[in-house]
C-alpha cells in the first residue's frame, strides 16, 4: 500500500485557517448582500427626473397653403322608396374638421382652419378677427350630422332616391411661427350642405358626382338612373309609333 506524505498542518493551525476562512466567507456574503439592497437606493438617489417639455405655441406665425383640394362628398342616401313610403338618410360618410401636424409644434386648430377658410373664400379678411370664433367652418366643436332626412312618395311613383352631400375642403400648410420654427401639416373641413332627389326609373343627365354616386348604392346595376337608358315600358303598355 502506498502512503500519502503530503505535509499536514499541525492541528492548532487547521483550527485557525478554518476560523479564518469562515470569517472570510461570513464578511464577504454580508458585503455582497448589502450591495444588493443598497445599489438600487444609490441609483434612484442619484436618477434625475426626465423632463416633459410642453408643446410651446406657434404664435405669430404665416400661413402658406397648397395642393388645396375642394371635392363633392356623398354624406348620406336613403334606399329606393316604394309606394307611398317615406325612407330616411342613412350615413354614408362622416366629414371632418381636423389639423393634422406634430404634436410637440403647438398648432393652433381653429387658427388653422380659419387660415384655410381664409384662403378658400369662406371667410372675408377684414372679418378675421370678427368672425374668428363664430365661423363654422373653423369650428371643430360643430361636428357634421346628417339630417334624417325622407322623401314620401304620391301615387304610383317608386323608386325615389334622396342623398346628401358637403364640399369636402383640405389643404397642406407650411406655418412659419413667430420664434423662427417652421411647421409642416394638413387641414380639412366642410362646406355648403346640400341634398336632392333622384329617380331610379330616369337617366340622370348632367348630373352630379354625388347624385351618380347615390344612384350606384341605391338603384339597381340595370336600372336607367345607372345604365342611362330609356325607362322600359310596363307590361300590357300599348306601343306607339
Amino acid at each position: 500500500m502506498s502512503e500519502d506524505h503530503r505535509p499536514t498542518a499541525p492541528p492548532g493551525l487547521r483550527r485557525a485557517l478554518v476560523a479564518a476562512v469562515a470569517v472570510c466567507l461570513v464578511v464577504g456574503a454580508a458585503s455582497f448582500a448589502a450591495g444588493r439592497s443598497t445599489a438600487p437606493e444609490a441609483a434612484a438617489a442619484g436618477a434625475k427626473p426626465a423632463s416633459q417639455k410642453s408643446a410651446a405655441p406657434c404664435q405669430g406665425g404665416t400661413y402658406t397653403w397648397f395642393a388645396v383640394r375642394e371635392e363633392p362628398l356623398l354624406t348620406g342616401v336613403s334606399r329606393a322608396s316604394q309606394k307611398g313610403e317615406e325612407t330616411p338618410l342613412a350615413a354614408v360618410a362622416r366629414p371632418r374638421k381636423a389639423v393634422d401636424a406634430p404634436r410637440a409644434a403647438g398648432v393652433d386648430t381653429r387658427r388653422t382652419l380659419h387660415s384655410l377658410a381664409l384662403q378658400i373664400g369662406e371667410a372675408e379678411l377684414e372679418e378675421a378677427d370678427a368672425d374668428k370664433e363664430s365661423l363654422a367652418f373653423a369650428d371643430p366643436s360643430r361636428p357634421y350630422e346628417l339630417d334624417a332626412g325622407g322623401v314620401e312618395v304620391d301615387g304610383d311613383g317608386v323608386g325615389v332616391v334622396e342623398w346628401a352631400q358637403v364640399t369636402s375642403v383640405t389643404g397642406q400648410f407650411r406655418l412659419e411661427c413667430g420664434d423662427g420654427r417652421t411647421v409642416y401639416g394638413q387641414a380639412e373641413s366642410w362646406t355648403v350642405d346640400g341634398a336632392g332627389v333622384l329617380d331610379c326609373q330616369e337617366p340622370l343627365t348632367d348630373a352630379t358626382p354625388t347624385a351618380r354616386d347615390a344612384a350606384l348604392l341605391a338603384c339597381g346595376g340595370d336600372e336607367p338612373a345607372n345604365t342611362g337608358a330609356k325607362p322600359k315600358a310596363p307590361e300590357g303598355a300599348e306601343k306607339t309609333s
